[in-house]
């Protein structure tokens, strides 16, 4: 970060203008204003009054402490991201508060326990009063605004706001303000996956390249398919056809080697016998059961950083892909939830059938206890 960054950031986390500073140094606020677009740089005997002004110390001022502090907060994201590779939301949020206290204006540290907090009280329904819900939201709203008033212009707050447009959009139900936080994303042509790769040079270009490929689509294509199949705008029967597509997108893209995306693979799976058993199709719902335990055991036994089969993924194993459980369940367990809802009727229309008894017995032996 350049000295014209530092000053800016401090001002603004001090709640100073530009004014303000420029007459206590006797100077204009144009030459601040200068100094924070890194046009011109304050004379080296203006920084004991800068510093002091601030109370920071001048290595401060000059970039020496930032480094440090950056390398802090990296090492506190690589251990969220253990967290969260578990699904652990609760482990998440006490760990951040407990960072945000040494780091109370770091964005990434706030967005990161707002993500958590959603997830923890709205995604896993905690928030169980309609008084819990209010004040969860509100401060998760709070940390996301705190968070966009500190990152950089040149910083990437797209996060930020894509955990604000789901408090918004999707448990708020403000669809106007959830609107200005859409509108102000990039489109999908002009993304970080599309030009990062141009950064680099041979097979560290080739890699970035391919993760964009493997995740991107996977993970956009994915999200669009399954929210087109939850629409009561279509039949069962195209439901299937619907879900039936985002697995062949999966397949194709992997190689016929899924690896993490077998989890993803599980649930389709257990929705399509769902969907099988309401147009009667007893046989093909088992058998999209027997599908689903299967993919869930792909998924919980692949050793760790698993290579992907063909060559447009010939660079990449699963360490290059994020995870982030929603909750601590297994994939085993989410199957056995899907099976054991009443609504779906599954137990009671296979009530007896040795195929499916076999499947429960394998389900009951390695669900989480």
């Amino acid at each position: 970060m350049t000295i014209g960054a530092t000053i800016r950031q401090l001002r603004q986390e001090q709640d100073v203008t530009q004014e303000q500073l420029a007459e206590t140094l006797g100077i204009t606020s144009r030459a601040v204003s200068q100094w924070e677009c890194d046009r011109t740089a304050p004379d080296i005997s203006q920084l004991p009054a800068l510093a002091n002004f601030f109370d920071v110390t001048t290595d401060h001022l000059l970039g020496v402490d930032i480094k440090r502090k950056e390398e802090e907060v990296g090492k506190i994201i690589k251990q969220v991201r253990k967290f969260q590779e578990l699904g652990d939301q609760q482990s998440t949020v006490n760990y951040l508060r407990e960072q945000l206290k040494i780091y109370p204006n770091e964005p990434d540290l706030l967005t990161h326990l707002a993500s958590a907090l959603q997830t923890f009280y709205f995604h896993q329904g905690k928030a169980d009063t309609e008084e819990l819900k209010k004040e969860k939201s509100d401060e998760i709203i709070a940390l996301c605004e705190r968070a966009l008033k500190y990152y950089k212009p040149t910083d990437d707050n797209n996060y930020t706001k894509q955990v604000l447009i789901g408090q918004y959009v999707y448990y708020l139900h403000d669809k106007e303000k959830g609107e200005k936080l859409v509108m102000s994303l990039p489109n999908v042509y002009c993304t970080q996956e599309r030009f990062l790769a141009d950064l680099y040079d041979g097979k560290e270009a080739l890699a970035r390249r391919q993760s964009a490929l493997l995740w991107s689509m996977t993970q956009m294509m994915h999200r669009l398919f399954w929210e087109i199949s939850r629409d009561d705008f279509y039949t069962y029967e195209q439901k299937i056809e619907v879900l039936k597509a985002d697995d062949a997108l999966t397949e194709l893209i992997t190689g016929g080697k899924p690896n993490f995306f077998h989890c993803r693979l599980s649930v389709n799976a257990a929705t399509e016998a769902e969907l099988y058993l309401k147009i009667g199709d007893e046989e093909k719902a088992l058998g999209m059961l027997e599908a689903a335990y299967d993919h869930a055991d792909s998924y919980e036994t692949h050793p760790v950083g698993e290579k992907y089969a063909p060559c447009w993924l010939s660079e990449l194993d699963d360490d290059r892909i994020g995870v982030h459980k929603m909750n601590p369940d297994t994939a085993y367990d989410s199957v056995y939830n899907i099976i054991t809802k009443l609504e779906n009727k599954f137990c009671e229309v296979f009530d007896g059938n040795e195929r499916f008894e076999r499947l429960m017995k394998k389900l009951k032996e390695k669900i989480s206890k």
